[in-house]
């Protein structure tokens, strides 16, 4: 008999046992690793190897197509020098895990789940104190669902005893891009790089650096994840023609940072609670041809930042009790405003000028304003008069902080009721022309 006969016929045995281990409900060995490795070494092309309850000390290396399935959370459990699951052929399958324990080195991307082939499906899996959840290298089709992703929540006590589970960390209060030291030193939930079609759902991530991030990502699905105390929910550049629906990004240094990317779709997604010096709801840094549609922005320090943006469409968003509403700049033209619900934000619109060359209307009908003239003689929804909503300290708030001390003063608030009806001349502000009355179902996109 052939070595490789040898290693088939002990891999056999062995899959018989674990299974009847698994349907008599009686646990593995201390562990079990070795002999994990032996049944994917032996596996066939397309086998399906199932795993009982019990410890498994890896890492494993995956390098056939098969569907590993665990039974009562078994933990796979890594060395701490590389990845804990090592996926290198398509088609795999990897379900039903507690994975923890890879490696901690960024420069070499160490995951609990790191991947290279296509069509890889990492489902229903609990990852946690890992550097990277789930790392995918330009390998297309993955899908990335129903996972709890629990990232490093101390980097420096995780380098010490990556297995230790610590409380995580608020992300930072300082710039945009600022988090504290440990948060630098993490890795992502997950991490998608030069590959297309995936779908990326369903997953909950907490503590991480990021939550998703997308480099060079084309037409993929991420929706209904939730994703919270991170530095960006979603960070994202060089990738188009995704599409983002269902997803709730809250408590972060910003809910979402799009960059350099167009043809994407953001559909009732919620941003909220993203609060810090300089935090952001919804940051769109040179993203053209794209819809922003029914969305939460809510209680945000800036709820949405549009600059360097061309031929976008914002419609039918609840935009509501953020410090600044929107900030759009004037290197940003042709897109469209219609169907937003802008209410009880500090700063409802923030720009350095005029705004024109953007439409706050489309088919005749703009937004809804606090403190907008409700006056419909013709009972049409839209109001007889347009809105002017005033930026009346414009920069100044960036270079003179504690002018914002004056937001909502009696002053400021004659200025804008006199503004809104007869324009202050050189006033940086918009103007809607056809400001809604009430948004209901027939407005593009219109807010739950």
């Amino acid at each position: 008999m052939t070595t490789h006969a040898r290693l088939l016929v002990l891999s056999a045995a062995l899959s018989a046992a674990a299974l009847g281990r698994v349907a008599a409900g009686a646990p593995e060995p201390a562990d079990g690793g070795a002999m994990l490795r032996a049944r994917i070494a032996g596996a066939a092309p397309g086998a399906t190897i199932h795993v009982a309850a019990g410890r498994y000390s890896g890492p494993f290396v995956i390098d056939r197509p098969l569907t590993l399935i665990g039974h009562g959370r078994p933990l796979l459990v890594g060395d701490r020098t590389t990845h804990v699951v090592a996926v290198r052929a398509a088609d795999v399958t990897i379900e039903g895990f507690e994975i923890r324990g890879s490696g901690l080195d960024l420069s070499l991307d160490h995951a609990g789940v790191h991947v290279t082939a296509p069509r890889v499906t990492v489902r229903h899996n609990r990852i946690v104190e890992c550097l990277h959840g789930v790392y995918v290298r330009h390998a297309d089709g993955a899908r990335v669902e129903g996972n709890t992703i629990l990232g490093l929540a101390d980097a420096a006590e995780a380098a010490a005893d990556p297995l230790a589970v610590t409380p995580g960390a608020r992300p930072g209060e300082g710039e945009l891009c600022a988090a504290p030291a440990n948060q630098n030193r993490r890795g992502n939930g997950v991490h998608v790089w030069n590959s297309a079609g995936h779908t990326i759902a369903g997953n909950v991530i907490r503590d991480t650096r990021d939550g998703i991030y997308f480099s060079f990502v084309d037409r993929s699905m991420v929706r209904d994840n939730d994703i919270a105390r991170v530095r960006y929910g979603l960070h994202y550049m060089y990738s188009d023609e995704n599409r983002f629906e269902g997803n709730v990004f809250s408590d972060n240094a910003a809910g979402a940072a799009l960059m350099y990317s167009k043809g994407l779709t953001l559909a009732r997604n919620r941003f909220v609670a993203n609060r810090g010096h300089r935090a952001y709801g919804l940051l769109l840094q040179s993203v053209d041809d794209s819809t922003i549609s029914a969305n939460e922005i809510a209680g945000n320090t800036l709820g949405i930042f549009l600059e360097n943006g061309h031929a976008n469409r914002v419609l039918g968003n609840r935009v509501a009790g953020n410090h600044v509403g929107i900030r759009v700049s004037d290197s940003s033209d042709a897109n469209l405003f219609a169907g937003n619900r802008f209410t009880g934000n500090i700063h409802p619109v923030e720009t350095t000028g005029d705004n024109r060359a953007n439409q706050w209307a489309v088919n005749g009908r703009g937004n809804q304003w606090d403190g907008a003239s409700t006056l419909d003689l013709d009972r049409n929804g839209i109001a007889d008069l347009p809105h002017r909503e005033l930026d009346l300290f414009g920069g100044l708030r960036h270079e003179l902080p504690a002018i914002g001390l004056l937001a909502g003063s009696p002053a400021e608030r004659l200025l804008r009721f006199v503004h809104a009806r007869l324009p202050i001349p050189g006033a940086a502000g918009i103007v809607d022309p056809a400001p809604l009355v009430d948004i209901g179902p027939s407005d593009p996109g219109a807010s739950r």
